[in-house]
């Protein structure tokens, strides 16, 4: 288990996990600027999920939940939810905040003193599944049926046994400044659906800003070189970006073919990220008129009505490839430790913070429920940018690939920046990028 758990001190997870979990320090920085009062504003609920009364009376228990620190808002609704639990079943919740949860939890199982419950990114799972330090859940006992599936396979093992319960989720979709691309003489519609279709159109949106704005002012549209944000594009038509071995696959055929299409649209001009630009992350340069298109998360949402209230903008479905939709999701799971101390009141944690509690959380957090009926119960398709974003969940592939996607994605993002500036071939800096990993993997085994 040592020998396992070493491996966790080289990864290093990236920006987007996370439904309302982990991103990246700029993320971060830019939502902790939103009030509670703000990502609040989520349709009323018309209906309420069906109630989970607790068969036991657990007056005088407490129960450990290890969490990782969030903004205000998040804090606010997550207390609000262990308040009206704490009420429901006379329990009490102490909570533990980690500040680095995948390293701290490393010593807390090998010193056999984790919390009870915790929270489990999804892009962490399959790493946590292979240390036995989670305990097995049943599906009818937990109620998965009633999660969205793909979000559930993401707290699933190969041979199907079950070991977390997604508690939300948020997903990337297109974000549109109406007020910048009716100024150079197109309207939303006018934006194709398709990225294929984009490798035309976004040189042309470039040329009209940069006549109107002057040269290199305002950027067609931002991207980001993580995988996190394109492994569901990356991987199409089968491709994989690691073998069964869960050895790097960067530089393999079927990759590299959707690499280099995505290098299409890069060479263009069109694209940047937003260090070229000079800023922090895609919320900051769209919030301060430097882009017209991002592809962004629900969190982003909250974060430009507070502190972006005068750009006007609409989202859309993230653009197919190769004739299909998809999108990215992030996930994050509560799970029991093995050596619980109260594995039956953990259970009715999670089945509360999971079910009646759900609507709390994400009405607060600003994410998207885990679970279709607290979904139509919150009313959350009144709101169309919410609607948007939940309408990318089904066919979204969850952040996650094996158990050195970290290391995986560290390598890519050390050599990625070469192929964008010429330098090298994506084939060559893909090798590279194959030959870090694969190395790491190796002497981490």
């Amino acid at each position: 288990m040592k020998k396992l758990l070493s491996m966790l001190l080289v990864l290093v997870l990236v920006l987007s996990m996370v439904g309302c979990g982990k991103k990246d320090d700029a993320d971060k920085k830019e939502e902790e600027a939103v009030t509670t009062e703000e990502t609040s504003e989520t349709p009323e609920t018309s209906e309420e999920p069906k109630a989970q009364e607790p068969e036991t009376d657990y007056s005088g228990k407490k129960l450990t939940v290890g969490i990782w620190g969030g903004n205000d808002a998040e804090s606010a609704a997550l207390a609000q939810v262990i308040s009206d639990f704490e009420t429901k079943t006379g329990a009490t919740i102490e909570l533990k905040t980690y500040t680095d949860i995948n390293t701290q939890l490393q010593a807390d199982f090998i010193g056999g003193t984790a919390p009870d419950v915790f929270y489990v990114d999804g892009s962490m799972f399959p790493f946590y599944a292979t240390l036995d330090v989670l305990l097995e859940l049943d599906p009818v006992e937990m109620g998965t049926d009633a999660y969205y599936s793909n979000l559930m396979d993401a707290f699933t093992t190969k041979d199907g046994k079950i070991y977390a319960i997604p508690k939300d989720v948020s997903t990337l979709a297109t974000y549109i400044n109406t007020d910048l691309l009716e100024s150079v003489g197109y309207k939303v519609s006018d934006i194709p659906d398709s990225l294929e279709e984009l490798v035309t159109f976004l040189p042309e949106l470039q040329k009209k800003l940069d006549d109107k704005y002057g040269a290199g002012e305002i950027t067609a549209m931002t991207y980001n070189q993580d995988l996190a944000r394109n492994l569901h594009i990356f991987e199409r038509n089968g491709a994989s970006i690691i073998d069964d071995e869960e050895m790097s696959t960067l530089s393999s055929e079927g990759v590299l073919k959707n690499l280099d299409f995505m290098m299409e649209l890069v060479n263009t001009g069109a694209l940047k990220t937003p260090a070229e630009i000079g800023l922090g992350w895609n919320g900051e340069v769209f919030g301060t008129g430097k882009c017209v298109i991002m592809e962004e998360g629900n969190w982003v949402y909250g974060n430009l009505k507070q502190n972006y209230p005068d750009i006007k903008f609409e989202v859309r479905d993230m653009p197919s490839y190769l004739g299909e939709k998809s999108s990215m999701s992030f996930t994050v799971g509560y799970a029991i430790y093995s050596k619980a101390k109260e594995v039956e009141l953990a259970k009715e944690w999670i089945k509360y913070a999971t079910g009646d509690g759900m609507s709390t959380w994400v009405a607060g957090a600003g994410c998207l429920p885990s679970r279709e009926d607290v979904a139509k119960a919150m009313n959350i398709e009144a709101d169309p940018v919410m609607k948007t974003h939940l309408s990318q969940i089904e066919y979204s592939v969850p952040w996650q690939k094996g158990t050195t996607i970290s290391i995986v994605n560290s390598a890519y993002q050390n050599y990625i920046p070469s192929a964008v500036s010429g330098e090298m071939t994506t084939a060559d800096a893909m090798a590279k990028a194959d030959k870090q990993a694969n190395d790491e993997i190796k002497n981490s085994r």
